[in-house]
């Protein structure tokens, strides 16, 4: 086995993580380097925020030792520190996703192009599939669910795999629900994006039901307020499952049903992205909206639709 380490920092929510472990796996068969993940540091600076979501898949990878982890403030400096020296090296120590000034990145086929330190540390969210395309196979194997069959038991399980389903997603308080530095038109900005969403849904769905025969919506949401308003609960089923599972977590047992789900209609969410790639479905149907639906939401990737989900 190789000595040189590839040392991925995880960090923010399930469908970024994804991303990240995806992108870092990639680049680790590529660089022909062991394949390490930094489950900690990141979380620890940002604590209540996010924490590691990637235990209850099947992955091919090991945890990084602690020596291998910027831990605690003064490893968050002492990595800062780094990291601005790293610049007039020839061999680099960290591997990070540029971005421009608006904070977009895009696919970066040279990114692997330069010399790099024994162990090299992965920053970055690097979400579009062009970076992963090469083992797409094998990153869906590991991406198989550690408690399926219990998952299976669920509810709504049967519903969404026995029927022509229709997943839909909406995401609620994206600008207001931040912990700290509340503006105060985040409110208003979460309120027009919700609105924007739905706009874009019910334009997917008059898609659906000219496309497929008997469509079922099965719809999930961050917060389902207000929406009986415009998605009937009559005609559309709505994914709640309780916050506590006796076994794994619920944004598992929630990603796990969306991705037996048939067709999709996609917000720019890597939930949702991730619902819609791992489904299996031969025949899926992926609708997802132009870079001109929403005002004030940006995709941070350039290249982050795959080419054959239909642009609404």
């Amino acid at each position: 086995m190789t000595k040189n380490n590839l040392i991925l920092r995880l960090s923010n929510g399930i469908g970024n993580q994804m991303f990240m472990y995806s992108a870092g796996y990639s680049f680790s068969k590529k660089l022909r380097r062991n394949f390490l993940i930094d489950d900690e540091s990141a979380f620890k600076i940002k604590k209540n925020i996010s924490f590691y979501c990637l235990n209850e898949f099947n992955l091919n990878c090991k945890i990084a030792d602690k020596k291998k982890k910027y831990l605690g403030f003064n490893g968050y400096l002492k990595r800062k520190f780094i990291k601005i020296f790293d610049k007039f090296r020839t061999k680099k120590k960290f591997l990070v996703e540029y971005k421009n000034l608006n904070k977009i990145s895009q696919y970066d086929k040279n990114l692997l192009s330069k010399k790099f330190n024994k162990d090299l540390f992965l920053e970055g969210h690097f979400e579009t599939e062009k970076y992963f395309q090469s083992y797409r196979k094998q990153i869906i194997n590991q991406f198989r669910f550690k408690y399926s069959k219990f998952y299976k038991n669920n509810k709504y399980y049967k519903l969404i795999k026995n029927s022509n389903s229709v997943s839909i997603c909406i995401r609620q308080n994206r600008f207001s629900e931040k912990l700290t530095n509340n503006f105060y038109n985040d409110d208003d900005k979460s309120y027009k994006y919700s609105l924007e969403q739905i706009i874009y849904v019910k334009k997917a769905i008059k898609y659906f039901n000219k496309k497929i025969d008997n469509p079922k919506y099965f719809l999930w949401s961050n917060d389902y307020t207000n929406l009986e308003n415009f998605f009937n609960p009559k005609y559309f089923v709505y994914i709640k499952n309780p916050s506590k599972q006796k076994i794994g977590s619920r944004q598992m047992l929630d990603l796990f049903l969306m991705t037996n789900a048939k067709h999709f209609v996609v917000i720019p969410s890597t939930f949702n992205w991730w619902g819609a790639y791992l489904s299996e479905y031969k025949n899926k149907i992926v609708v997802r909206p132009d870079k001109n639906k929403f005002s004030d939401f940006k995709i941070s990737n350039n290249d982050f639709w795959p080419k054959n989900w239909k642009c609404l």
